[in-house]
């Protein structure tokens, strides 16, 4: 009988000051596409693993390491054997298995296909994302992932005492060990904020420039929208007639803070101001005067925007490349980075000379922050005399209605319709002569049309049959003498 296995021994305990948000942090990055397929599942320790790849446990009462029954063997055989330990005998591969593996060899890895050794397993979801890092590959995981791994970066102290761990990493839960991995490779904090860096900095350079265009935009809209213009001029006008006789009869402009306040001028008219009045002389003078806020699609965009903010992101984007430049590996991304950098700049300075114009166009003080203020104020007020035009159309519909109720309730008290307009005379065209009237010809089956009556030629002014008719229409009451 030979001599019981002594046990393997003992794991010895991992190292205190593991953070315990870097276990979630690590399998976040495990869960990606790229590594579904590279091992088994992150949480699941060493001795599950042998046992998943181990296979279906043996069946109840065998030895391991015994042969199994062959024929024309002693039936008390087998059970005899099933109380002692049997010394394991190596197992030889399929003829199919050597052909593919080159021959015996040494042992396939737990888990590992046909023609695989343990030199060539595949990594498993810790050592490829420590690859990934090391290889500046950071596509797959993307830069959410890659900024919650750089703030649970471990501190000094725990990287000493990682370093000073005796045994093997593969015996440390899976945190401590990609810690550990990752601490092997050089420059590791620099090489993850440059991941992170790859994979922030064209969305957020992209924003910068659009930001950049939509002021650009708003600065053109304002300079060559002549409605805007014509209705600014109404303004001043208005003003110089209501302040005709005084010291500011004759202004020649007025600043543009001054829209906000014209509805606090008000008419005698209920529910009128002098915006309203702005309004209706608009639509007076040219209906299309009040479209000019769709000619404007970009105020409200560039209102919200702070020019301010735009200068301190490019030189944020520029520091960090700076910070980059020490890695090699970041040559390239760091060279193509820049240049779009310095396109970006170019443009925020053509965008700065733009808005500087118009400002002075508009005659308003040059200063950070001024064109977003600009294009917030325009914006509101021409949403202001949109609304003004609304009310005064509306306006209009119900004095309509109550001018034809008014006289509707005048003709329903007098009891007649309501009075249509004569319709005029007709007059022949001069030099025309009117025949005798054309009569329907008859029909079948009438009689005999009767003789038609002789016209009488109309009497003469000195006639005695209109002096008879005279003296009869004025009777003997009247003072005539009788004839």
């Amino acid at each position: 009988m030979s001599s019981p296995v002594p046990p393997p021994p003992p794991v010895p305990p991992p190292p205190p000051g593991a953070v315990a948000g870097r276990a979630a942090a690590v399998a976040a990055l495990g869960s990606g596409p790229r590594l579904a397929a590279a091992g088994p599942p992150l949480g699941l320790g060493p001795a599950a693993r042998s046992a998943a790849a181990a296979g279906p446990a043996p069946a109840a009462g065998a030895v391991p390491g015994a042969p199994r029954g062959r024929p024309g063997a002693a039936p008390g055989a087998r059970g005899s054997a099933a109380g002692a330990q049997a010394e394991p005998r190596p197992r030889r591969l399929p003829q199919a298995a050597q052909a593919v593996s080159g021959g015996p060899g040494p042992p396939r890895a737990p888990g590992a296909g046909p023609g695989v050794t343990g030199a060539q397993r595949p990594p498993s979801p810790v050592e490829q994302i420590v690859r990934d890092i090391e290889e500046g590959v950071g596509a797959p995981y993307g830069a959410e992932k890659l900024l919650e791994l750089s703030r649970l970066l471990p501190s000094a102290a725990e990287v000493a005492r990682l370093a000073a761990h005796p045994g093997s990493p593969q015996q440390l839960p899976e945190p401590e060990r990609f810690m550990v991995l990752l601490t092997r490779v050089p420059s590791y904090a620099q090489r993850l904020e440059l991941l992170v860096l790859q994979e922030e900095f064209s969305p957020r350079l992209r924003a910068v420039r659009g930001s950049i265009q939509t002021l650009a935009a708003a600065s053109a809209e304002l300079m060559e929208c002549e409605e805007l213009h014509r209705i600014l001029h109404l303004i001043l006008s208005a003003g110089n007639h209501l302040n005709a006789g005084g010291y500011a009869g004759s202004a020649a402009g007025f600043r543009l803070a001054s829209l906000l306040k014209l509805p606090d001028t008000k008419a005698n008219e209920p529910g009128m101001d002098l915006l309203h009045f702005v309004a209706m002389e608009a639509a007076r003078m040219d209906g299309t005067l009040l479209e000019f806020p769709d000619k404007l699609r970009h105020l409200g965009l560039a209102s919200r925007i702070d020019a301010a903010e735009l200068e301190r992101e490019l030189l944020l984007l520029a520091g960090r490349l700076a910070g980059a430049r020490a890695l090699s590996a970041a040559a390239p991304f760091v060279r193509a980075a820049e240049e779009e950098l310095r396109a970006a700049r170019r443009a925020l300075e053509q965008q700065q000379r733009a808005a500087a114009a118009t400002l002075e166009f508009f005659c308003e003080e040059a200063a950070p922050g001024a064109l977003p203020a600009l294009c917030a104020l325009l914006h509101r007020f021409a949403l202001a005399l949109r609304a003004a035009a609304g009310d005064n159309g509306r306006r209009a519909q119900a004095q309509l209605r109550r001018q034809q109720l008014e006289r509707g309730k005048r003709h329903s008290i007098a009891g007649t319709p309501p009075a249509l307009s004569p319709s005029p005379p007709h007059r022949d065209p001069p030099g025309s002569e009117r025949g005798p009237p054309q009569r329907d010809p008859p029909g079948p089956g009438s009689g005999p049309s009767p003789e038609p009556a002789p016209v009488a030629a109309a009497p003469r002014q000195g006639s005695a049959l209109l002096r008879l008719l005279r003296r009869l229409a004025a009777g003997p009451g009247r003072g005539v003498p009788p004839s």
